[in-house]
Order: C-alpha cells, then sequence, then structure tokens
C-alpha cells in the first residue's frame, strides 16, 4: 500500500497530487519552442505581404488569428479587391485560419 495515500484518498485522488504537475523548468522549453514557432508564422506571413509591397503591415499571432495592423492611409485600398484575396492568400499560406484588420491599429508616425 502506498504509505502517502489516506484511507480516504481514492487512486483517482493520488494522481492528481502536486507530484506529478510539470516544474517550471520543464515547461519553459515548451513556450520558448512555441514563442519561436509563432515568430516563425509571423515572419513568413509578413514577408507575403512585402512580397505584395506592403511593406507598412505588421502581422500578430493570435493562435489560429492573425491580427494585421495598416496605415490608416492603406486602409481603403488593403480591404478593396483584389488586394484584399491576395493579402488573405498571402497570411493564409503562412498557416493562419483567420485574418482580422485591427481598425484601432496605433497612428502612423508623423501624424
Amino acid at each position: 500500500m502506498n504509505p502517502r495515500a489516506s484511507a480516504s484518498s481514492s487512486p483517482a485522488t493520488a494522481r492528481r497530487g502536486p507530484a506529478l504537475r510539470p516544474a517550471a523548468a520543464d515547461v519553459a522549453p515548451l513556450d520558448r519552442s512555441r514563442e519561436s514557432e509563432d515568430a516563425v508564422q509571423v515572419e513568413a506571413a509578413e514577408s507575403e505581404l512585402r512580397r505584395l509591397g506592403l511593406e507598412d503591415l505588421r502581422v500578430h499571432h493570435h493562435g489560429e488569428l492573425a491580427r494585421i495592423e495598416a496605415p490608416c492611409a492603406d486602409l481603403l485600398s488593403v480591404t478593396s479587391e483584389p488586394l484584399r484575396g491576395e493579402i488573405l492568400r498571402a497570411v493564409r499560406s503562412a498557416g493562419f485560419r483567420v485574418v482580422a484588420l485591427d481598425l484601432g491599429a496605433p497612428s502612423d508616425p508623423g501624424t
């Protein structure tokens, strides 16, 4: 019999104890790996946007969603066809499933 288990604790309760929780040192490399994968995905999307001549658009990673920041002066062009469709294809090719345009992005520098 397990000397740490009391008569009132079930095997399921004993398995949920703190001894089975991962240590912070075990979790940190996984977090850094995930952040690295996210950064690669963002860079791939921004690279495709630059290929389209869209140097000022920025992509932010939110899981399956890519949030795009664009200068206010570019909002009309990035939401109009055919550029809208090209942006969707470019960002989705980086692995994002959903693409959103942030209408509250910071103002253009110098405005």
